[in-house]
């Protein structure tokens, strides 16, 4: 017969396990109108690479889901950040992230580098012979980050740390890149944030998007409202480039709506950057790889009957309705101009904690800590009840 140890051994063993099932399981994500992406938490590694100052970070080449059925693979921004799986992500412009002053050249990389190019074909491009997909990775990360965060590796024959191959492609993508055109919104409704009169009609919204197809237009927060063409006539569909205003009656009371654009077909390009939504603490991406993508934007409209909004600082316009301040728009077929940087940092590199190679990650502070912790406790409660059960016993 089983001794009551053995039960309570079975009991304590079941509890641990589904503490940490529940931790591993993931959390559903709140339903939203307009589209997020999210990091896979199973990327490709690449080998570890090791810089100039002594400091060593992993590479990966990580897949950002852009909708529910589709990947794109990416690279990571900024070597002092950690990526959270939780965080939801939306299309960011290159001027708010690190790098910018070399966002051109980024941008030819992930055109020019794996896995935008087969390995076969980097292989011939580059020169470089036994080009593995591991060393691909690390050597298209580390020429990125010596593009946004000041990164050095070693490029002499001496430095026996990183392979050769890993050496040689980072050495050739930083002598060959070359400052290219951002590439085009995927989805975007520009300006996102408009104010104005009732009695006037607000905007224009502009289209931009790779999609071939039309994209649909729809209001939500007030039923008189429409999106009319510059002629007046009702618009429903858009193409790239297009300019719709948002009209309503003139008696119409101070209030705001939600203009969205959806297509299934936008094209998610190199060079596209990702970072934290609404402005989330998050790792940027860029993205290294096509894919075609089901999305939908937002852009809110406001407005008020006895006259509009007044911004501080505005240009003036000569339409009644004025656009409040939003982040730097790219414009289909070039870039926003970038705002100065700061000079690259000579100092040693700040490397995000989820980037360590693995003998560099303290114990203390992790999650491992947490999940030994509550094993101790339910540890703990099985010895007390076994005191109990002896004592009963007597």
């Amino acid at each position: 017969m089983p001794s009551l140890f053995s039960h309570v051994r079975r009991g304590l063993a079941a509890s641990v396990a589904a503490v940490l099932i529940g931790w591993a399981l993931p959390v559903p994500a709140a339903a939203e109108s307009t589209s997020i992406a999210r990091v896979e938490r199973e990327g490709v590694p690449g080998e570890n690479v090791h810089f100039a100052t002594g400091e060593s970070a992993t590479t990966t080449l990580f897949d950002l889901r852009v909708d529910d059925d589709t990947t794109v693979a990416a690279y990571c921004v900024d070597v002092s950040r950690n990526v959270d799986h939780r965080a939801a992500y939306a299309a960011a412009e290159w001027p708010d992230l690190p790098g910018a002053a070399n966002a051109g050249e980024i941008v030819w990389i992930v055109r020019n580098s794996y896995p935008t190019l087969s390995l076969e074909l980097l292989a011939a491009e580059s020169g470089i012979d036994d080009l593995s997909a591991e060393q691909a990775i690390a050597g298209t990360q580390a020429a990125i980050w010596h593009l946004t965060n000041g990164t050095q590796l070693p490029t002499d024959s001496s430095d026996g740390r990183n392979s050769a191959q890993v050496r040689e492609l980072y050495r050739y993508l930083l002598d060959n890149a070359v400052d290219s055109a951002e590439p085009d919104s995927a989805l975007a409704l520009s300006p996102t944030e408009v104010v104005g009169e009732a009695s006037a009609s607000l905007g224009p919204l502009t289209v931009h998007t790779t999609s071939e197809t039309p994209v649909r237009l729809t209001v939500n927060g007030v039923r008189e409202a429409a999106l009319v063409d510059a002629d007046g006539a009702p618009v429903t569909e858009a193409r790239d480039g297009d300019e719709v205003l948002f009209v309503l009656p003139v008696t119409a009371e101070e209030g705001s709506a939600t203009v969205y654009a959806h297509t299934e077909e936008a094209e998610v390009r190199p060079g596209l950057v990702y970072s934290g939504k609404d402005g989330v603490q998050t790792q940027p991406l860029v993205v290294a790889g096509t894919a075609t993508a089901s999305l939908t934007v937002s852009a809110k409209v406001s407005w008020n009957a006895a006259g509009p909004a007044e911004t501080p600082d505005a240009p003036a316009a000569a339409s009644p309705s004025q656009t409040a301040p939003s982040a730097p728009q790219s414009a289909p077929g070039g870039s926003a101009a970038p705002s100065p940087s700061p000079p690259l940092p000579a100092a040693a590199p700040v490397i995000a904690e989820d980037k360590r190679v693995d003998s560099d990650l303290p114990i203390t502070g992790t999650w491992l800590g947490a999940v030994v912790a509550v094993a101790l406790v339910l540890l703990g409660a099985g010895a007390v009840t076994i005191l109990l059960a002896r004592r009963g016993e007597r």
